[in-house]
């Protein structure tokens, strides 16, 4: 599966969030992938602005996905940086997420 060809197909549908011009030009580069998770550079054609935006294919759905909770971390790994795995794994645990902000920051 070619994941920028799909998103090319697709972004005529989305407008710049600075700008609103359509992101139907934009540039997409591929940042990160792995398995059937992608973080892609959009950068809008017309005024340049850049964002960075996770892309998940599912091909089934999995409600027993793992909730990540970072006090299970050990804390000598809390000042590690962060890797692509674990910026796709918080941005799934997100959109599973049913609360409000202060909840989900306690």
């Amino acid at each position: 599966m070619d994941v920028l060809d799909i998103l090319r197909r697709q972004a005529g549908r989305f407008q710049c969030p600075k700008c609103g011009q359509s992101l139907a030009d934009c540039e997409l580069e591929m940042v990160a992938h792995h398995d059937d998770q992608s973080l892609v550079k959009v950068t809008c054609a017309n005024c340049k602005d850049t964002r960075l935006i996770a892309v998940a294919f599912a091909t089934e759905t999995d409600a027993g996905a793992p909730v990540i909770d970072i006090r299970d971390q050990p804390s000598d790994d809390l000042g590690a940086p962060i890797n692509t795995d674990e910026v796709l794994d918080a941005r799934l645990a997100l959109a599973r997420y049913e609360g409000d902000l202060a909840s989900l920051l306690r």
